[in-house]
Formats: C-alpha cells, sequence, structure tokens
C-alpha cells in the first residue's frame, strides 16, 4: 500500500471534496482521483460517496482514518529519522582515548558536538590499555591517541589531528626554568620523576640520552597519576617530562614551566584511529570534523587540512 495514496485519501477527508484536497495537496484533480480509486481497488471497498456539496467518506474509510494517520505519523518520523542519521545529526558514537587525551582534549570536542548536534549521542571510554585491540574488536567506533610508528595491530586506519611534544617541566623557580637550548648533559644530573618505567614516554626519553651517549637519568621518585605527579614538580626542584596537551592549563596559570627538548623523539601526534575499509558512519564522521575544528582553533597551522574519508 502506497503512503501517499492514504494521505491523499485523509485529505480528501479533511477538505471535504476533491477540489479543495487537490488545492491543499498541489496536485491535480484526475491525479488525486486516480489514488483514490487505486486506494478502493487495493482495499476493495468503496471509501466515498458523491454528495452535492463534495466527498463524503464511508464507514471504511472513516475505520480507515485512524491508521492511515498513526501511519502517516509513523512514517514522517522514520524519514526524519533516516534524514537525521543520514546528515550525522543523530546516532550514537562511542570514543575511546587515554585518561590525558580524555580529560584534557575530549571535553571541548564534546561540548561543540552538544551544541552543533544535541541529538548525537557520545559514549567516552577512558583506558590505557588495549585501545587498538578493542577497536579492532568493534568496541569502540574510534580512537583519539597518539599515532605510534607503527600500530600494535593490523588493519586500522589514522588521520592526524595535531602535533603534540614530550617537554621538560619544573617549577617557576628551578635554575633550570630560564635556560633555552638544553642539551642532555645538562639534564642527566637532575632529580628526576618518572610516571613509569615501561611507557612510550620514558622509551623515547631513554632514546634521547643513549643518542647522547649518557644514561638515563635514575628516577628519585616514580609517580603514575598525572595530577600528583604535576604538583610534585610544582612544589619541589623535581623535573619530568610531559606531554605538552596534558600541562596547558599549568602553562597558562604560570604554575609550571616547560622547556622544549629539541628533539624528533619528542614528537607526538595525536589523531583519530578507526578500523580500516569501513564506511565511515555520518555520526562518526560528524564527530570527527568537529575534533579537526576544534584541534585547528586550538592548535593553528598544526592541524591537518586532510579531508575527512
Amino acid at each position: 500500500m502506497d503512503i501517499r495514496h492514504l494521505r491523499n485519501m485523509l485529505a480528501v477527508i479533511e477538505q471535504g471534496s476533491l477540489g479543495k484536497a487537490s488545492l491543499k495537496l498541489n496536485i491535480s484533480q484526475p491525479a488525486l482521483t486516480k489514488s483514490i480509486q487505486r486506494l478502493e481497488e487495493h482495499l476493495g471497498v468503496r471509501l466515498f460517496d458523491r454528495v452535492s456539496r463534495g466527498m463524503s467518506p464511508t464507514v471504511f474509510a472513516e475505520s480507515l482514518q485512524g491508521y492511515a494517520k498513526a501511519a502517516c505519523i509513523g512514517m514522517a518520523e522514520a524519514e526524519g529519522r533516516i534524514a537525521a542519521l543520514r546528515n550525522g545529526t543523530e546516532g550514537v558514537v562511542t570514543v575511546a582515548a587515554p585518561p590525558q587525551i580524555a580529560t584534557e582534549l575530549l571535553p571541548q570536542i564534546l561540548v561543540r558536538l552538544a551544541n552543533d548536534r544535541p541529538k548525537l549521542q557520545i559514549r567516552i571510554v577512558s583506558q590505557n590499555k588495549d585501545l587498538f585491540r578493542d577497536l579492532v574488536e568493534g568496541h569502540f567506533d574510534l580512537v583519539v591517541a597518539m599515532l605510534y610508528d607503527e600500530f600494535p595491530e593490523e588493519g586500522l586506519e589514522r588521520q592526524w589531528l595535531f602535533e603534540d611534544r614530550l617537554v621538560m617541566v619544573m617549577s617557576g623557580r628551578h635554575p633550570l626554568a630560564k635556560r633555552k637550548n638544553l642539551q642532555p648533559r645538562d639534564l642527566v644530573a637532575e632529580k628526576w620523576v618518572f610516571a613509569d618505567t615501561d611507557t612510550w614516554n620514558q622509551k623515547r626519553l631513554r632514546l634521547y640520552f643513549e643518542q647522547a651517549g649518557l644514561p638515563l637519568p635514575a628516577a628519585r621518585m616514580e609517580c603514575r597519576n598525572p595530577a600528583v605527579l604535576k604538583e610534585i614538580v610544582a612544589g619541589s626542584d623535581f623535573v619530568s617530562v610531559i606531554a605538552r596537551l596534558g600541562i596547558e592549563r599549568e602553562l597558562k596559570s604560570s604554575s609550571l614551566k616547560a622547556a622544549d627538548i629539541a628533539s624528533p623523539l619528542m614528537q607526538r601526534p595525536i589523531g583519530v584511529v578507526r578500523r580500516a575499509r569501513e564506511p565511515m558512519s555520518p555520526a562518526v564522521r560528524s564527530f570527527v570534523q568537529i575534533a579537526q575544528d576544534v584541534c585547528r582553533a586550538r592548535y593553528p597551522q598544526k592541524v591537518s587540512d586532510a579531508p575527512v574519508s
């Protein structure tokens, strides 16, 4: 049964005549008459009686009226829902990220999404381990994370967003706070606090010192909680290496100072990772596009202009 025939029948009942209904529907009267006839043939009953003032619905049309209204309303809602899903204004997207990125970057993206796509539902998962394995297995739609040179899992596609860096952090009172062009020999004797002995940051720092023919400094202290680590550095003469993304607020408030370490080993590209060869849903496309816009505004001239694929 064609939903248009039901809409036409309802218009004739409401307007009381073929002429008035055809004007409301913006179709010709012969076309409307043919539509009613086809519906009558499909149902095997007469839906209207001709009267002096127009068309009078039969008992069959009156019985069908409520169902026809429900069908038309349901179809309109379904069409609106499909259009919203097609345009990326509705749907569900599950995004995973390491805690630092989930805390420091995702909130700004989510606020923008809430304003631009109020019906789009976003689920955030914050975890460090097995991010890419869980992505391959379908637990998430996307991962926002550091883009490793080699992924631990196959079948993944990455899209660069911006370039983060590892920086050396210290309190504003530290003697190195005003130094520039720090070299490995300037840092090896400092009092270091490390987040963990087996992190990407730690491995890069070890390579940095090894390339200068120096050993990795011994950690005076280890602390896995980034917030506690920053408090230790801010209130002492300890130093550490932290991603710049994780200390932007402290730098603005001057509670910490950061010094760039001149080495490509400190580069920390951040991007979106998803399953390769999988069509990107409109909802996912909306998230990626807004993530690009947010990063472009936050890190001018450091964000990829590559189109969302």
